[in-house]
């Protein structure tokens, strides 16, 4: 098993680095670490003096890793950031990629780079804005606190499954959250709505009940709980707002693009 991490050196790609190490060495996984040269760059008459630049700082980064247990290896891939990250996990069989939250998306003009990576890699993405929270998980000192995004959808299932893929790292404290809209969850079911208040209680258990049966395939070592909001507008400020309230350490939610699901 391979997991790859994306850096350009920036204190926020240390910290995904750091993450992935530890990450690696719980599990004693293969780790890749790499760095995106764009190829308007790499084609530049000191392309070659930079690409041995950057594998020289790779190198330095890998040395601590290494001396820990981890193997690691190195790259440099060319091109826009999505699609060479995209390559990347394709060619080194990665199952996860780690990037810290400061990536910009070099020759890519629509979306942030979140986004067009959501939108090209198959695998999960996790976005590290803080290696802290990962530090005591790491070494098996407590839970990580993760929130999961959950609905109907199948994307919503996929990042489901993934959390049982995180478990294998360690225990987690999970807040399964839904923001559900009555009338479209009425209309979803082929009901007439109801403006009383009594039938969105009786809704909320049966989306209560239904989300429990969803969670049941998660590992013993994955403690849940489910939380319904009822929530008009923009799902993905609501969740945010969930996530403050929660003080989770990790957000995980599916896309409803490829096959990606990501944890930010």
């Amino acid at each position: 098993m391979t997991i790859a991490c994306a850096t350009h050196f920036s204190d926020s790609s240390n910290d995904a680095v750091r993450v992935a190490g530890q990450l690696a060495l719980r599990t004693s996984e293969r780790l890749v670490l790499a760095t995106v040269l764009p190829m308007l760059q790499f084609s530049d008459a000191l392309g070659g003096k930079q690409e041995a630049e950057i594998l020289r700082r790779l190198e330095a980064t890998a040395v601590p890793i290494r001396a820990r247990g981890v193997k690691v290896e190195t790259l440099v891939v060319h091109g826009s950031l999505d699609l060479a990250l995209r390559r990347l996990c394709e060619v080194t069989g990665a199952h996860l990629l780690l990037v810290g939250d400061s990536h910009r998306p070099y020759s890519s003009f629509f979306g942030t780079a979140a986004e067009r990576l959501a939108w090209e890699l198959t695998v999960p993405i996790l976005l590290v804005r803080s290696a802290l929270p990962f530090d005591a998980w790491s070494r098996g000192e407590g839970p990580l606190k993760v929130m999961l995004a959950i609905d109907h959808s199948w994307s919503s299932a996929l990042a489901r499954d993934w959390m049982a893929s995180l478990a294998e790292y360690g225990a987690i404290d999970l807040v399964a959250t839904h923001v559900w809209s009555p009338s479209q969850e009425y209309a979803r079911r082929g009901i007439a709505s109801s403006v009383h208040e009594r039938d969105h209680d009786a809704l909320a258990e049966q989306l209560r009940t239904e989300t429990e049966a969803a969670l049941r395939v998660l590992p013993n070592n994955v403690a849940h709980r489910i939380h319904l909001e009822i929530g008009h507008g923009h799902i993905a400020a609501l969740l945010i707002e969930v996530a403050a309230r929660e003080r989770v350490d990790l957000v995980v939610l599916g896309t409803h693009l490829k096959r990606a699901c990501s944890g930010c």
